[in-house]
């Protein structure tokens, strides 16, 4: 198994969104030194205040500020985009990345059409299925076609297309697609070979088995050479040292998400007999919607889950959330990496350790890295300017920015025999 961040998008409570920003990029930064094997940026249709609303761009950022770690939207809305911007963002990001980018989209069922409707596009859910299956076979050809083409089709036009520059990654990037919504999203992923982006932290276990048997079917069918290694699951997961201490660090936090959860991802949690009332923060913790707890405890949450559905190859920590303070999400996350991970790696008594965050010269622990308001006096960057209180974070490692190797010959992810 391998692990990632799924950075969430737009809820966190910032009055500024250029914090929220900041705050995403942090995370990002201790995942990659943690050794976290990938970073997927939401790109939701709902778009609020601190909603990142074209990911590609926060992934340029981070790239010079990451060593190892691939970036991967999640998802690129495709009925909201000409398939042509499509491809020529996606492409320049794999390039500035160098080759650290995954395609990920979806579409297929917008919860909200307030997007399109700013964008003058009337559509039912219906076209927008139709409109995702149009666009990814113009995507293709926009990545493989050694000719300009023509394409007229029922919602995308486009005359002598001849996408560049080029993708960094040949013919294209490895492309993802959001596998929760219905089996024919599902069963167009399995046909092309596209990664499964499967769950949204509400999905019961026997459910994603179920999905991911279609996926195998579908794909065999197809001869798309594929396993369950190439699943990637979503959860919501807290460690502390403790129980107590897990539920007591995010109990305000995790309430005020759920308040922000839609209504129909939770109607399969609802105890028989009852209503969306009885989802309380225990209830959901107590019945394994949220991971919360000890070390021990997640380890064993994560291993029932996955044995449940058959198993998945990358497991994806929802990231980007008001759940706690920085500095106790970053020792979440840090608790996590250290002994957690190994044992969903390997075995429980398997002796590893991460695969690059303690050889990374510039790697601290997130407790002992410095903070703006520690260090504002000694940056440059920062000289002559205060910092608000409450607004310290850490600084960006020194030193020069080094090319990446290319994609295929970069050293091993995530976690590694000692």
């Amino acid at each position: 198994m391998d692990f990632a961040i799924f950075s969430e998008s737009g809820v966190r409570r910032h009055a500024r969104t250029a914090d929220a920003y900041q705050d995403d990029l942090d995370e990002i930064i201790l995942a990659d030194e943690l050794g976290f094997k990938e970073a997927w940026i939401a790109e939701t249709n709902q778009v609020r205040p601190n909603t990142v609303t074209h990911a590609h761009m926060l992934m340029c950022k981070a790239a010079p500020l990451t060593k190892h770690i691939r970036f991967g939207s999640g998802i690129r809305q495709l009925p909201l985009h000409h398939p042509v911007d499509v491809v020529q963002e996606a492409n320049m990001c794999d390039n500035v990345t160098r080759g650290r980018y995954t395609f990920g989209y979806g579409g297929t069922h917008l919860v909200s059409h307030e997007q399109m409707r700013m964008r003058g596009i009337e559509a039912s859910h219906q076209d927008t299925r139709a409109m995702v299956h149009e666009s990814i076979e113009i995507i293709l050809k926009c990545w493989t076609s050694e000719e300009p083409f023509d394409f007229e089709g029922r919602y995308w036009h486009g005359r002598d297309v001849n996408v560049t520059p080029r993708p960094f990654q040949q013919p294209h990037p490895p492309i993802a697609a959001g596998c929760s919504g219905s089996a024919d999203t599902i069963e167009l992923a399995a046909r092309h070979g596209f990664i499964p982006l499967f769950g949204r932290g509400s999905d019961p276990a026997e459910e994603l088995r179920e999905w991911g048997e279609l996926y195998l079917r579908t794909a065999r069918a197809a001869g798309q050479p594929l396993s369950r290694k190439a699943f990637h699951v979503a959860h919501v997961i807290w460690v502390a040292e403790t129980d107590g201490q897990a539920r007591d660090q995010v109990r305000e936090g995790l309430t005020y998400k759920l308040s922000t959860v839609d209504p129909a991802h939770l109607m399969k949690r609802i105890p028989p007999g009852g209503t969306l009332d009885d989802l309380t923060f225990d209830y959901l913790v107590d019945t394994g919607y949220y991971w919360v707890g000890s070390p021990d405890t997640v380890y064993e949450q994560i291993r029932e889950y996955y044995d449940a559905c058959d198993g998945f190859g990358v497991l994806m920590l929802f990231a980007g959330m008001p759940l706690a303070e920085p500095s106790k999400v970053a020792r979440s996350l840090q608790l996590f990496a250290q002994d957690v991970a190994p044992r969903l790696a390997s075995g429980r008594d398997a002796p590893y350790r991460l695969s690059h965050a303690e050889d990374t010269p510039s790697y601290r622990p997130p407790a002992a890295r410095r903070t703006w308001s520690e260090d504002a006096h000694q940056s440059r960057r920062h000289a002559g300017k205060s910092v608000s209180p409450g607004r310290e974070r850490p600084l960006p490692r020194p030193g020069p920015v080094r090319p990446c190797r290319k994609a295929d010959q970069r050293e091993p992810r995530g976690f590694e025999r000692r």
